[in-house]
C-alpha cells in the first residue's frame, strides 16, 4: 500500500514539473542600440600641479606631568611663543613641600650632631696625646724600677707603687682610645644617615621642581588642553606644543606619485605671501577614501600660525592617467560605474573619478587601458544588456 502512495505521489510531481515548464517564458535580455563605444587609453599632459595644504609646527608635542595634582596656575595660551625651560603652568605643591621641609630640618640636624662630634673628637684627641705620653713615661719608669727590684736596689713597696701607676697610666690610655673610636663609629653611622637624608631631599625637590611644567622646547603653544583647578596626572596632557621652523602638508592626486620626489622645487603661498620651498617627505601609501598621498614642504622664511590654508604649487610636471570621456560616466546618487563592453554585452563597473581635464575625466581606479567601454546613452543601459552600434 506504501509502495503505491509513492508512486502516485511520484507521478503528480512529474505532472506538476511538466506543467510549470510549460507556463515558463524565456527571459528577456534588453538590447540597446546606437551605443558608441571608446578603448580606454592612457593620457599624456603637462601641467603646473596646485594642491591645497596646510601650515604645520615641524614637531608635535603632547607636555604631561609628571607628578600628579590640582592646576592651580596657567601661564600659557594658544598660540603664544614659548621658550624651553619656561614654566607653563603650576601644579599644586602641598603634599610634596612636607617632605622638603622635613628632609631639610633632617639635615640640620645632622650637621649640629657633626659639629658636637668633631669638638668631642678634638678634645679626646688631645687627652689621648696627654694620655699616651703619660703612659710611655709610666711604662719607662716601670722597666727601670723592675731592673732596680731584680737588683734589690729599691723596695718592693716602691716597686708596687710605680707598677700601679703604670697600670694606671695604660687603662687611661685605652679608655682614650675607645671613646675615640667610639666617636669615630658615630661619625660613621652620621654620614650614612646624611646620605639617606640627602637623598630624600632630592627625590623631594625633584618632585617639587616637577610642579612647574615647562617647556621642553622653543616652539608654540598649539593648544590648552586642560583649565586651572582639574586634576591631572602623568596621563594627561596640558599643552600641545609646536616647534619650528613652520611646514606645509599637502595630499596630492596619485597621478602624481612618482613624479614628485624629495627635494622637488616648489612655490608655496600663505595668507598672500609666496615662498620658495622643497619637498622634504613624501607618503609611500594613498589614503583609501581619497587616494592621494601626503607631502611635506618646507618652505624659507615662512611665517604663519598653524593650521592656516596653503597653496603648493608644483613646476610643470609630466603626466600619464587614464581618462574617459565625461559622457561614459553613469552616475547612482554619490557613486559612479562605466559600461565595460565585451563580446557584446555591457557590464556595469565602479569607478573612482578624478580631475576634469576639458570634455575628459580622469579615472583613479577601476579601469585598465586597453578595455572597451560604452560613452554613449549609458543612462539607457542596464548591466547585461546587449549593445549594439
Amino acid at each position: 500500500m506504501a509502495k503505491r502512495a509513492i508512486l502516485a505521489l511520484s507521478i503528480l510531481l512529474a505532472l506538476s514539473s511538466c506543467a510549470s515548464e510549460e507556463k515558463a517564458e524565456p527571459i528577456k535580455v534588453k538590447t540597446v542600440t546606437g551605443v558608441k563605444t571608446e578603448r580606454v587609453g592612457v593620457m599624456t599632459f603637462y601641467r603646473n600641479a596646485t594642491f591645497s595644504g596646510t601650515v604645520i609646527p615641524s614637531k608635535e608635542i603632547l607636555l604631561s606631568p609628571k607628578v600628579p595634582g590640582y592646576l592651580i596656575e596657567v601661564k600659557a595660551k594658544a598660540g603664544e611663543r614659548v621658550k624651553k625651560g619656561q614654566v607653563l603652568a603650576v601644579i599644586d605643591s602641598s603634599t610634596i613641600k612636607p617632605d622638603v621641609e622635613k628632609a631639610k630640618a633632617g639635615l640640620k640636624e645632622i650637621d649640629a650632631a657633626f659639629k658636637e662630634l668633631h669638638k668631642a673628637l678634638l678634645e679626646v684627641k688631645a687627652r689621648k696625646k696627654a694620655a699616651q705620653a703619660q703612659y710611655e713615661l709610666a711604662l719607662k719608669t716601670y722597666n727601670r724600677f723592675k731592673k732596680l727590684l731584680e737588683a734589690d736596689a729599691v723596695s718592693k713597696q716602691k716597686f708596687d707603687e710605680v707598677k700601679a701607676q703604670y697600670e694606671a697610666a695604660k687603662a687611661n690610655l685605652q679608655a682614650v682610645n675607645a671613646k675615640e673610636a667610639q666617636i669615630k663609629a658615630k661619625l660613621e653611622e652620621l654620614k650614612a644617615k646624611k646620605k639617606q637624608v640627602e637623598a630624600s631631599l632630592q627625590k623631594a625637590e625633584a618632585y617639587l621642581s616637577y610642579t612647574y611644567l615647562k617647556s621642553p622646547v622653543n616652539g608654540v603653544v598649539l593648544q590648552k588642553l586642560v583649565d586651572k583647578g582639574n586634576l591631572v596626572s602623568p596621563q594627561t596632557p596640558v599643552f600641545k606644543l609646536g616647534t619650528y621652523p613652520l611646514e606645509v602638508r599637502a595630499y596630492v592626486d596619485n597621478a602624481y606619485f612618482g613624479k614628485i620626489k624629495v627635494g622637488t622645487p616648489v612655490t608655496v603661498k600663505v595668507a598672500g605671501e609666496t615662498y620658495r620651498g622643497k619637498v622634504v617627505e613624501v607618503d609611500h601609501s594613498a589614503d583609501p577614501v581619497s587616494h592621494k598621498f601626503g607631502i611635506k614642504v618646507t618652505a624659507e622664511g615662512l611665517k604663519a600660525v598653524p593650521g592656516t590654508y596653503a597653496v603648493v604649487e608644483f613646476p610643470t610636471v609630466k603626466v600619464e592617467t587614464i581618462v574617459v570621456p565625461k559622457s561614459a560616466i553613469y552616475r547612482v546618487g554619490a557613486l559612479e560605474f562605466v559600461f565595460v563592453v565585451k563580446d557584446g554585452v555591457a557590464h556595469l563597473r565602479p569607478v573612482k573619478t578624478g580631475e576634469t581635464i576639458g570634455d575628459k575625466v580622469v579615472i583613479l581606479s577601476g579601469l585598465r587601458p586597453g578595455e572597451v567601454i560604452a560613452v554613449t546613452k549609458v543612462n539607457s543601459l542596464v548591466d547585461g544588456a546587449r549593445v549594439e552600434g
